[in-house]
């Protein structure tokens, strides 16, 4: 097990029951168990935000979650350790990943899988792994795992400088909204510190198709962004837990080869790994 600090110690069994945490989630018939059980997990979490800071894996172990109220949560985490403690909800799903861990160069030891393991995992699963690759953008369904590795943390040679971050980790919550003939929105549930579009900041078009997802946005408190004055300009800063569109375009071969988390921002493929994972039955 990973040395999450949850609620545990300030009354976890009360207090999820009482925000109504603790139950299963609801059945998505559309969607294995497995994945209905991390999507109703995550979205009941991020449903239940106060407040939230991005916090990196050096200086918290794992998703450190505070009962504030009643029904209300403060959360601070990183990517991996926001997806990690969701999938812990799935014990066999979450020890595979875990077992698999030391054979990413430098990640042995560390208290949960990283961004590049999760990459590098679903990237390489073996017979009888309890997730399904997801190899194109039009396949992904929400409570899918996707995941990226930067350059110089995904398994292969590198002469440059490493990132400092290994990549990114998030649980879907949307089919594939498409953008244009190479590329396409998805929503997800992640902990950033990069400010991801919102439906307000989507292409107007792509409103236009989908005003459904306005609704499906106001689900999620969005917390995580703030809005500073900073020498006389206002600007929103991201940090922690929430809901973003992020857009991913798409290789040759239908597989994600790019993604750019909001408006006006680089799009990031070269030297960038991808890999999507869907957690399904085990048969045990």
């Amino acid at each position: 097990m990973t040395r999450f600090a949850t609620l545990a110690a300030l009354g976890l069994a009360v207090g999820l029951a009482a925000v109504g945490l603790g139950a299963a989630a609801p059945a998505r018939a559309d969607l294995p168990a497995p994945a209905a059980t991390m999507l109703g997990n995550a979205t009941a979490l991020a449903q239940a935000l106060a407040d939230t800071r991005y916090v990196h894996e050096s200086s918290v172990q794992g998703a450190v979650i505070r009962l504030v109220a009643a029904g209300k949560l403060d959360i601070d985490a990183d990517c991996s350790g926001w997806v990690s403690h969701n999938l812990e909800r799935l014990p066999l799903h979450y020890e595979a990943l875990r077992q698999y861990q030391p054979q990413v160069a430098g990640e042995a030891g560390r208290p949960y899988p990283r961004a590049t393991v999760y990459r590098q995992y679903f990237a390489n699963l073996p017979p009888g792994a309890p997730f399904q690759a997801v190899t194109t953008l039009a396949a992904v369904q929400p409570g899918d795992i996707l995941s990226w590795c930067l350059p110089g943390h995904c398994g292969v040679p590198y002469s440059g400088k490493p990132a400092d971050d290994t990549g990114h980790v998030m649980v879907v919550l949307s089919k594939p909204i498409p953008n244009d003939a190479d590329s396409a929105f998805l929503m997800v549930l992640d902990a950033s510190s990069v400010t991801h579009y919102s439906f307000a900041t989507l292409p107007e078009a792509v409103r236009a198709r989908h005003p459904e997802l306005n609704t499906l946005y106001a689900n999620y408190p969005t917390v995580r962004d703030r809005t500073e004055i900073v020498d006389g300009k206002t600007r929103t800063v991201t940090s922690g837990v929430g809901p973003g569109f992020i857009l991913f375009g798409t290789k040759p071969d239908g597989g994600v080869g790019s993604f750019q988390f909001g408006p006006g921002d680089h799009t990031n493929g070269e030297g960038i790994g991808f890999a999507i994972g869907r957690p399904v039955p085990t048969g045990g």
